[in-house]
């Protein structure tokens, strides 16, 4: 009666080739796996590397980024030229003024946008006072 039910039923018993089969195919399936495990290690691989090397070129960049703007801060500070008081050019001016020369010295000072000393821009004394001195 086992024969007729296990033919009936479309029952066979699991055979030692299908148990092969199965086995070929499991291992065919963990061969693939590992060979796309494989693939993306060594894609990971060669993304640390490019990240590696960005960093690099990114430091060295910043490097000479950093060196520009020392050598940039180093030439904004400019030696502080004496500062020129309203005393000094007016006795320049004065002594010009003396040899001969008022109206060169009437002129420098319209040129510096005043009519007498007192209303030239303190910031323009020092280039009042070298333009008095060639007079």
């Amino acid at each position: 009666m086992r024969n007729a039910k296990s033919k009936s039923s479309g029952y066979q018993p699991y055979s030692q080739k299908r148990r092969k089969e199965d086995f070929e195919e499991v291992q065919m399936m963990k061969q693939d796996e590992m060979q796309t495990l494989a693939s993306v290690v060594d894609s990971m691989h060669k993304l640390a590397e490019g990240l590696e090397t960005l960093a690099i070129y990114l430091l060295r960049d910043a490097g000479d980024k950093q060196a520009v703007s020392d050598a940039k801060a180093t030439e904004d500070v400019k030696p502080a030229q004496p500062k020129v008081m309203l005393e000094e050019v007016r006795a320049v001016l004065a002594e010009k003024s003396s040899a001969g020369h008022t109206d060169e010295v009437r002129k420098l000072l319209q040129d510096f946008g005043a009519a007498k000393l007192s209303a030239v821009d303190p910031k323009d004394y020092a280039a009042l006072k070298a333009k008095a001195e060639v007079l």
